[in-house]
């Protein structure tokens, strides 16, 4: 039962378009779930697996959503080319921005990053091609060999797709020569050394990679949201993504698309029902799942899996 436990997770999730098909706009909301689960599933292998802290990621969402919103709407380009440059570009800051990484630990990390992030916002407001403080609006929908990917339902199943992608290149990487070297430096940078780590090497990988993530994010929210604006991703969207990574389980797999699931629809179900103390109940249940599960909201699979496993011993 316990190997198929992701196979039947899975079947149910291809069939929620279908379960909630008189209500589309919530179909809208779990896109921006699995949009946000990718950029948190960047942020995780930079926090959770390689130890380094970032304020900054939102900058990197901006300039992968940015980058193919130009290339497309100004430059005819076709979506999956823009949609490498954007990855390849955020990528490429990446790098510049774990530069300061090698030299920098800790808060000054994150103050370097925060303020990295905000300069990239503050370039963003003041270009024209960037639409400045009016922002991009009308951004075209998603179009691969003319078929578009104008409905909701329809995002749904190529977003999804791409998140598996990126939970299959995570899960490959930890196990790989390159994250076991990740988190030999998380845990100490001193032992890694011993043990010829390349940290400089290791530190950049971390930023390259998780800023690409970051970047295809960016990509899929402006051809789905449609508008962009640079206080769109501002210090709060950081500090957003790392909340999610904490609820869902920092360092686990499936942690960054159960806090995205958590940080986007609970306010909903709990708006639906008590408008007026929606965020009061919202604080509540973070605070409670921050208290009693030291592994985030991951923690009830660990648990389910661990049932599962003594009923069939």
């Amino acid at each position: 039962m316990k190997k198929y436990l992701p196979y039947i997770f899975l079947i149910f999730v291809l069939f929620l378009p279908l379960i909630f098909k008189t209500r589309p706009s919530l179909i809208g909301y779990f896109n921006i779930v699995l949009i946000l689960g990718i950029s948190a599933q960047g942020l995780n292998l930079l926090l959770g697996i390689a130890g380094q802290i970032s304020l900054g990621h939102a900058a990197f969402m901006a300039i992968g959503g940015y980058t193919s919103a130009i290339l497309v709407m100004n430059y005819n380009y076709p979506f999956i080319l823009a949609m490498i440059c954007g990855i390849l570009l955020s990528a490429l800051f990446g790098l510049i921005i774990g530069f300061p990484s090698l030299r920098l630990k800790g808060f000054y990390l994150a103050i370097a990053t925060m303020a990295l992030g905000s300069v990239v916002q503050d370039i963003i407001k003041r270009l024209k091609i960037t639409g400045g403080d009016h922002g991009l609006r009308n951004i075209p929908s998603i179009k691969i060999f003319g078929y578009e990917f104008a409905s909701n339902t329809s995002r749904f199943y190529l977003i999804l797709a791409l998140f598996l992608v990126i939970i299959f290149i995570s899960r490959n990487f930890v196990k790989s020569r390159s994250g076991k070297s990740l988190i030999a430096m998380r845990d100490s940078e001193y032992g890694a050394l011993t043990v010829g780590v390349n940290i400089t090497k290791a530190k950049l990988l971390a930023f390259v990679l998780s800023s690409s993530f970051a970047g295809l994010s960016g990509v899929l929210y402006a051809h789905t949201i449609s508008y962009l604006h640079p206080m769109n991703f501002g210090l709060a969207l950081s500090v957003e993504l790392l909340a999610i990574i904490i609820i869902g389980g920092i360092a686990t797999l499936w942690g960054p698309i159960l806090g995205a699931f958590m940080w986007i629809i609970l306010p909903l179900v709990i708006g639906s029902r008590f408008e007026m103390l929606s965020n009061v109940f919202f604080g509540i249940a973070v605070i409670l799942v921050v208290l009693f599960l030291p592994r985030g909201l991951s923690e009830i699979i660990y648990k389910l899996r661990e049932s599962l496993k003594f009923h069939n011993e």
